[in-house]
Formats: C-alpha cells, structure tokens, sequence
C-alpha cells in the first residue's frame, strides 16, 4: 500500500505548500469520503491539505510545525466530533468495505479526541487488515490516550519497528500505573520482543519492591545477548546494592558499558566507590569508565568526571556532549568547571567542556572565556565566543574590535557578540571579509549579516546584487533584503515585490523576511504587495502581515 510511502515523503518536504486548514473547509472535503468511491488520490490529497488537522500526533507533523514556527493542537477536530455531518457518518466509514474510508476514519477520530469509539478501535487492531490502517488505528489510540495498553502493547510488538520507533513515545507517555501492570503481565512472555518491551517499560514506571525483585532476576536470570535491557533498566531506576552481581558483567563486551552506568547511578555508596577505585589502576582511563561518570544522574560523579578529566591521560577520540547533559550546566558545578578547564591539558576536551559555561556571566567565568578568545585552537575560540553571547561585560565589548580585525583569532562566533552589543562601526573590517571569504561560506554569511545589519549607502549596489542572483545563499539573500530595508532603498522596491512573487511559488514561508523588508521602506507600491498576504495559506505569514499592517501609520 503506497499511502505510507506518500504520507510520510510530503510530511517531510518543509517548503511543501500547505493549503487551507480551516474547519469549514475541511468539512466540505469531508463529504469526498462519503462516497463509495472514495480512492488512494482522494485521500492522499486529504493528507496533503490538512496535516494539522489529521495527524497532530506524528512525529513529522510536529517537526514540520516546529520548523514553520507553528503550534499545534493536539486534538484539531475535536468541534468537529459534535457536528451532525460527524456523527451521522463516522459509523459507516468505521464499517465501510472501502480500506481508504476506514483509514480516514480513524484519523478523524484521534484527532477528534472521541474517546466513545475506543472500543471500536480496539476491536478494528484484531479485524483491520491492511498495514496501513493498522498503523493509524493504533496512532489513534495512543492519541486517545487509552488505558487499554496490554492490548496496544501486544499492538506494538507485533507492527512497531523499535529500531526506528514512531508509536513508543506516545505509548510509554500512557498512565504509568496501566503500563506497569501490562509490563508485569509480558514480563515472562516468550516472545523475546514483547520481554524486552516490557522491561524496558519498567525503567519509565518507577522503582518499587516487585519491579526491583523482577529486574533484577532477569538481570541474573537472562541470557547474555539481552542482558543489557534489564541492566538499563536497573540503571534508569537507581537500584542499589549491585557489586557482587555486576563485577562479572563488567568482563564482557556486551554488557560492561551498561554494567558501568548501572553502578554509577547506584544510591549504594560500595557500587560508587568499587568504580573510582577502577580509575586508579592505569595512569589512562577508559572511554566507557569515564562516561559511566559523565552520564551518571549525580551530581557528585560529575564533579569525579570532571576531577579525571584534570588528572588523567585520556584517550584522543574520547567525546563528550555537553548539551545533552542537562546535570551539567547546575551551579553546583560551576566552580568544577572553571578549575578543570584552566587545568586540562586537552584541547578537545576543552573545546566541548567550554560549552558549559554558556550564559554564565560572573567574573571567573567571563575572564576564561575571554582568555580562550586567543587559544590556538579554532575550536576553543569559536565555543568560547558562542558562550559569551548574552554577556555584556564591558571587557568583552572592549577587545572584541582588535579580535575580528585579527586573522588569527577571528572566528564568526564574534559576529553575534558584535551585534548584540551594537558595536556598529567595523564595515570596513567585513568588507574585506566578504572580498576575501572566497569559498568560505560561513565567513560570507557571517560579513554580510553584519553589513545588514550596519548598512552604509554604498552597500547597496552590493546588496542589491545578491539578491537578483538566485543562486546565493538563501540566509544571506535574506540578510540583504533586511540590509535594503534598513537602508529605506526606495528603488529595491521592484527587486524585493519580484523576490516575493518568485518564492512563494513554493511556499509563503519563504517570503517572510522580504515582507519585513518592504514595511522597513514602506510606500505605496510596498504595501500592495504585503496586502496580496493578507489571505496567505500560511497562519504564521498573516500574523506577521497583520503585525506589518497595523504599524504602518
């Protein structure tokens, strides 16, 4: 069945053009479905035309909505459900021989939140039989947040592709107390998916005396090749007392990182100190040893991490990621931080762990950061500027003029702190930039987003340039026209309403930046053109038309 196929290549194209998604209309295009022969094209058009509307819950539709700076409503038809036209059809589509009403319908319904056909739905997960409708049957289901999760357990193991997962997000944000009662239930099942499934489910429910008791025996208990699952699980939920039992895991490859996390998130202070004497056997220390540490929950093993990174010879390929650790960027830390980044000898380690420091902006740590400012190493230099942003230390706006003029320690981190601190006077510095960036893309966005924003008369030409050539850069395209704008260039006018006309062929997203252009120069011909958005496909474009609008006089 293709429908899949095609759901999911047009909830991925971000420029795609998404047409009206108001309910009145979406009632008219309704009718389609009560039509025998109703087909695959019919319905895919639906799709095409009301994403928010039919699948609010799909992963991709939310990215997409991210991306377009829109929000959504996590049951979009939920009026609709009350109306007559609803509830003299739904029945019959729900029990129609045609696969695409009965696809339709249940879309309709999760996205309605019409919870008294739950029952119906989980009858239609035992009858359904093409793939397809199955899939969003289930999707419905999860979007109903239904307590019945046995059955939308044994639903999951049987279509859900746990290596590329889209239904176990919603499923594991069900009632707690439901999931754990279904993990207890398929605990000893034999079919090894639906083992795994459940104990992993167990790491999500909490920590009890029977979900203790039973991970633990199937952490003696299984065999190795699954080990890992119960030993995660073990280690999301902080058990303790796990010395005897884990020191033989910790010889095998499949389950020693795992083993190691576990031990490290143990309340239990022998499971702690039983690692920290591991460290001390080799003047180098393992990669998997020192993120046991770096991912551990406690705040004291960070402080040990960051202590190791100080005091041991680490391996040149070890990488850590500072963002995705929420733990680290805690004041408890900080000074930890600050003494293991003036006392680390690595450069790589040095060029992620800076990243930690972002927004702060007390003495210690703005005056490391400034020293890295001049480290030999791009890296450091880019992350410690990038850190800095938000920060208006008196000593950063005063060296920031002699960095970006200095081929040697100019990074375009530095274009942002030069901006958000208003320091207007370095054009002819970015001129020479842009002359020399040759293929370097980044330094040419990077000098013309600081021209934009400082334009001089004689940029215009340059300005202007750009933007006829279609081929540019789509960012600096944009950075030009807001150049323009702020120039108040009367005679771009022409260029800005023909650059209008051309991307919103795609989408009317693309046109944004250039409307805010036209109300900066304003004029008759200017406004014109921004009031043929007044009726935009795009939510997001006729806010921002509104906005432009209303400020014009």
């Amino acid at each position: 069945m293709k429908i899949k196929i095609i759901i999911t290549i047009f909830l991925l194209t971000f420029y795609a053009k998404v047409q009206s998604q108001d309910l009145t209309n979406f009632k008219n295009d309704f009718k389609l479905s009560l039509d025998k022969a109703f087909n695959e094209k019919n319905l895919n058009d639906l799709f095409s035309k009301y994403p928010h509307l039919l699948t609010p819950q799909s992963d991709i539709t939310q990215l997409t909505s991210n991306l377009k700076g829109e929000s959504l409503s996590t049951f979009p038809l939920s009026d609709f459900k009350n109306d007559n036209l609803y509830k003299e059809n739904i029945d019959n589509m729900l029990n129609s021989d045609n696969s695409f009403r009965r696809l339709f319908s249940y879309l309709i319904i999760g996205a309605s939140n019409d919870t008294a056909k739950e029952e119906v739905l989980l009858n239609k997960l035992k009858s359904e039989k093409e793939k397809g409708n199955l899939i969003w049957c289930g999707m419905s289901l999860l979007n109903l947040k239904t307590k019945h999760t046995t059955e939308i357990f044994d639903f999951l193991v049987e279509n859900e592709d746990f290596g590329d997962a889209h239904m176990l997000p919603l499923f594991i944000k069900l009632d707690k107390n439901s999931l754990q009662e279904t993990a207890y239930k398929r605990y000893n099942s034999e079919n090894l998916k639906a083992k795994i499934l459940a104990i992993q489910i167990l790491s999500q429910t909490g920590k009890n005396p029977k979900t203790e008791k039973l991970v633990l025996e199937a952490v003696q208990n299984w065999d190795m090749n699954i080990k890992g699952y119960a030993i995660y699980t073990v280690k999301e939920l902080q058990i303790g007392n796990l010395l005897e039992t884990f020191k033989p895991f910790l010889d095998n490859d499949k389950t020693r990182k795992i083993a190691l996390e576990a031990l490290a998130n143990s309340p239990t202070n022998s499971d702690n100190e039983y690692l920290k004497m591991l460290t001390t056997q080799k003047d180098s220390i393992s990669d998997e040893l020192l993120d046991c540490f770096f991912e551990s929950k406690k705040i004291e093993n960070l402080k040990f991490w960051l202590e190791l990174l100080k005091t041991k010879k680490v391996s040149n390929d070890y990488y850590f990621s500072v963002p995705n650790n929420r733990l680290i960027y805690s004041d408890e830390l900080l000074q930890n931080i600050q003494n293991t980044l003036i006392e680390c000898k690595s450069e790589k380690i040095i060029e992620e762990l800076v990243r930690a420091l972002q927004g702060r902006n007390d003495i210690e740590s703005t005056n490391i950061l400034i020293r890295f400012l001049k480290h030999q190493n791009s890296s450091i230099r880019y992350w410690s500027a990038d850190a800095l942003k938000g920060n208006k230390s008196q000593k950063i706006i005063d060296i920031l003029p002699n960095l970006i003029s200095d081929e040697e320690y100019r990074t375009t981190a530095l274009v942002n702190l030069l901006i958000e601190n208003n320091i207007n006077n370095q054009q002819s510095t970015f001129e020479k930039i842009y002359k020399n960036s040759g293929q370097d893309l980044d330094w040419e966005r990077s000098s013309i987003e600081y021209l934009a924003n400082y334009p001089l008369e004689k940029h215009k030409e340059l300005f202007k340039k750009i933007l006829k050539n279609e081929n540019s850069d789509f960012s600096i395209r944009y950075n030009v026209a807001l150049g323009l704008g702020r120039l108040k260039d009367i005679s771009s006018v022409d260029l800005l309403i023909k650059v209008c006309e051309e991307t919103r062929k795609e989408s009317d997203l693309n046109s944004r930046t250039y409307l805010e252009a036209l109300a900066m120069i304003r004029g008759e011909k200017a406004k014109k053109e921004i009031e043929t958005f007044l009726n935009s496909n795009e939510e997001a474009v006729k806010e921002l038309v509104n906005e432009l609008l209303k400020k014009w006089n």
